[in-house]
């Protein structure tokens, strides 16, 4: 609790270990599984998966950049294996009460283009399992977020089946990327939508730059600073549009998307650019009645930074109740606790940090009633302590 107010951090991120993917994953497939080739103590160093290199472009000085960034950081966590219990007492030292678990490497190990879907299928559960088995150090507090593989459809369908019923694990992540020539919106997919739906589950969107599979600005840059800028804002705009025009707000309107880690200034033009091009050309998509803005007005989701120029203009169009905090912890290009200082400082009314800080979090997450009056609890218990 922060300022009297309680916290979630919609998109905060693990760091796996590399013993992970051998531990957990199913025998026959251990020999292909992802492994760090020179162990050099560099955790964003180069890991290869099946004989392939997980990043595509990354060069060695950004990986001792990252390096040093997270030494600076995030020291102490670092030299105690980003575990659960450093991921709790970070929570706390910032003043977090609940913190949704996203990957870092498994951003890229099923999203190599061409791979094995078989072997892809066996890294998602490998991953999911261990996920589980690091978020019950502290369920409450810690919340797992599913990794599905989209190189066979069905695959991801079963897996967040056994992810729902088996691990009980409340959302989704997946890439806005194209896998296998496939957009989010295309319609091999559409199975695992209704699936979502069915279960209704939340579903977080993340980039992550460097990844083998097609990408904004990396088929024409070189640079870190190029493909970083591109990729995240723009792979989320593409992600948007590919929903849209494949009819999934339209068919699921009660399944809830949230577009994680790219800023949020990038949305009051894209609504205005799509809802426009919409107008026009709404006959290329007659399954598609309602317009952009209203799409995302009633399903979606943004997590934003308190220090972006255009907040009050993304305020101004969907309202304070769709942005969302995140920490984006333990990732290097943020320092340690910044991203909610900002949000506590910002020139915002007290009700609207609220709702960014906790109530969205609660209506995007569907945070059960029972947690919260859990987490009310705890966090009673840590002031008076």
């Amino acid at each position: 609790m922060r300022n009297g107010m309680l916290v979630v951090d919609c998109d905060a991120h693990v760091m796996e270990p590399d013993n992970i993917w051998i531990d957990y994953i199913d025998a026959e497939y251990r020999d292909r599984a992802p492994k760090r080739i020179v162990n050099n103590g560099r955790v964003w160093g180069q890991i290869h998966v099946d004989g392939q290199p997980i990043y595509n472009n990354y060069p060695d000085h950004l990986v001792e950049v990252y390096q040093e960034s997270l030494l600076k950081n995030y020291g102490d966590f670092y030299r105690e294996g980003f575990d659960a219990a450093s991921h709790v007492r970070a929570m706390e030292l910032q003043g977090i009460d609940i913190s949704y678990q996203y990957p870092s490497i498994g951003l890229y190990v099923t999203s190599i283009n061409g791979q094995d879907p078989d072997l892809a299928y066996a890294i998602s559960r490998a991953y999911n399992n261990w996920l589980a088995d690091f978020c019950s150090y502290a369920p409450e507090r810690l919340r797992p977020v599913a990794l599905v593989s989209l190189h066979r459809p069905e695959d991801a369908r079963q897996e967040l089946l056994r992810c729902v019923k088996e691990l009980k694990m409340r959302a989704v992540m997946v890439r806005p990327n194209p896998i296998n020539g496939r957009t989010l919106g295309h319609k091999d997919l559409a199975p695992f939508w209704a699936t979502c739906a069915d279960l209704d589950v939340t579903v977080g969107i993340h980039e992550g730059s460097h990844v083998r599979a097609p990408q904004t600005g990396a088929d024409r840059f070189e640079t870190h600073m190029a493909i970083h800028a591109c990729c995240h804002p723009m792979e989320q705009m593409m992600a948007f549009i590919a929903l849209f025009e494949g009819g999934v707000f339209q068919r699921h309107p009660r399944l809830r998307f949230g577009f994680l880690e790219a800023g949020c200034g990038w949305l009051p033009y894209l609504l205005w650019r799509l809802g426009g091009e919409f107008k026009l050309w709404s006959y290329q998509v007659p399954e598609v009645h309602d317009t952009p803005l209203a799409c995302f007005q009633r399903q979606c989701f943004i997590s934003g930074e308190a220090s972006e120029p255009y907040l009050p203009a993304v305020i101004d169009l969907i309202g304070a109740d769709k942005l969302l905090f995140s920490s984006d912890y333990p990732h290097p290009d943020h320092g340690f606790g910044e991203e909610i200082e900002e949000w506590l400082e910002a020139p915002l009314p007290d009700e609207t940090k609220k709702k960014i800080l906790w109530d969205n979090a609660v209506s995007f997450y569907k945070i059960a009633q029972t947690s919260f009056e859990s987490t009310l609890k705890q966090a009673a218990s840590t002031s008076a302590a």
